[in-house]
């Protein structure tokens, strides 16, 4: 088989919308209603370069934000269902100091006073873990593999779930569209009850240039009326255009 072309030096775009306006631009939710919990994310790495990556899409807007917790050299960790931001600190920590995915989720959790409203992905070279709680509206699961976690809540069934997977081990190429790949299966399957509002792609990996946190690719839809995760496949397809990427 062919090595994998490694992701382009950086491909970082600005948000949608700037989280400072973002509340008073018109189309979105009232801010004082919390909408429920609806999200879907795939975690993934790539044995042949390195790379750790996330893609997720949510009812509620910048689900982008919650996706700041990877690193090639550790791993990531991904919370839905109510993030809480200890959680992804700790579950890191504990990766970092040689825990299993599936520890770091335990003592991740370790006092959180609502452990069961939370949905934990963690992927490390160890493997792969996922918590899924209790609370979680149906339909809610995850799916665990040796180099990916998937995991989503609210969705419309549990072939969303089957969808992304398929799509993302049927993929070969770049982490970045095995990821956007499996987003739009779930998508395709039905994905979450209320529609997809914001998307985000995330990939970070060895070789990333300027001040970037060793990001590859960074794409983040924060709001959108319409469908959030094409808008991503849009602008990912509009970078590949840009810098010249044949996929």
């Amino acid at each position: 088989m062919m090595p994998r072309p490694s992701a382009i030096p950086l491909l970082v775009v600005i948000p949608t919308l700037l989280l400072g306006t973002a509340l008073t631009m018109p189309g979105l939710p009232d801010p004082g209603i919390k909408p429920p919990a609806a999200s879907f994310a795939i975690l993934a790495r790539d044995e042949i370069t390195g790379e750790y990556g996330v893609a997720a899409a949510s009812n509620a807007p910048l689900i982008g934000m919650n996706l700041e917790f990877l690193d090639y050299k550790v791993g990531g960790v991904v919370v839905l269902g109510g993030p809480f931001l200890e959680v992804n600190d700790k579950v890191m920590i504990g990766m970092s100091d040689g825990l299993a995915p599936g520890r770091a989720i335990t003592v991740g959790l370790f006092g959180d006073e609502d452990p069961e409203s939370r949905q934990v992905l963690a992927l490390s070279q160890n493997g792969g873990a996922a918590f899924t709680g209790e609370k979680l509206p149906d339909h809610a699961g995850d799916v665990v593999g040796n180099t990916y976690v998937i995991a989503g809540n609210r969705l419309v069934s549990p072939d969303v779930l089957t969808a992304m997977e398929e799509a993302f081990t049927a993929e070969d190429g770049r982490l970045a569209d095995r990821l956007l790949a499996a987003l739009l299966a779930g998508r395709d399957a039905g994905g979450e009850e209320d529609g997809a509002h914001s998307a985000a792609l995330l990939v970070v990996g060895p070789g990333a240039r300027f001040a970037t946190r060793d990001r590859l690719v960074e794409l983040r839809i924060d709001y959108v009326a319409g469908d959030a995760i094409e808008a991503l496949a849009e602008m990912s397809a509009e970078i590949d255009s840009i810098y010249g990427i044949v996929r």
